[in-house]
């Protein structure tokens, strides 16, 4: 009996950091220069999600789902104290597009986004164009999902010109 409680004990502390180290790493340094930088923009109709590919293949290794991936992401960080959507309180069937975005040399990139690159670099008002090591592309056309989103933390949110104690 000692045996099967010390099995299931040691199962559950293994599985239990591959699950959170994908989330912990989704948004540090070291990752946003490989893979590229998540981004998330709420508005009124719902979530802008902008994940690396990378992040959701560590989550999906991890045994995580695409939607409970994106729970989770936003979850951590989601910003709260937005008048546009309040993730500070419980919200069912939230519309999420879900972007993925992967590393592209510049050579492979399509024409629209080689001139959109050209463009950025030609208003910077240089003649001299550094060399563009670090492209990362988001898909053109999102991953729609309905989420159910619950906060695990209440943010203590202060407007402008309010006393702060």
């Amino acid at each position: 009996m000692l045996k099967t409680v010390s099995l299931i004990a040691a199962l559950l502390l293994a599985a239990g950091p591959a699950r959170a180290d994908w989330l912990e790493r989704a948004w540090d340094a070291a990752s946003a220069a490989k893979n590229g930088a998540p981004a998330v923009t709420l508005t009124q109709s719902g979530i802008l999600l902008v994940l690396p590919e990378a992040t959701l293949a560590e989550a999906h290794a991890a045994g995580v789902e695409t939607p409970q991936a994106v729970q989770l992401f936003l979850r951590r960080y989601g910003q709260h104290c937005s008048a546009l959507l309040d993730l500070d309180r419980a919200h069912e069937n939230i519309r999420v597009k879900l972007f993925t975005l992967r590393p592209v040399p510049l050579e492979e990139a399509s024409e629209r986004v080689q001139g959109e690159v050209l463009d950025a670099l030609k208003s910077q008002g240089s003649k001299h164009f550094p060399r563009v090591r670090d492209l990362f592309v988001a898909d053109d056309q999102p991953s729609e999902l309905t989420i159910d989103y619950k906060p695990e933390r209440k943010a203590n949110c202060v407007r402008p010109g309010e006393p702060v104690s």
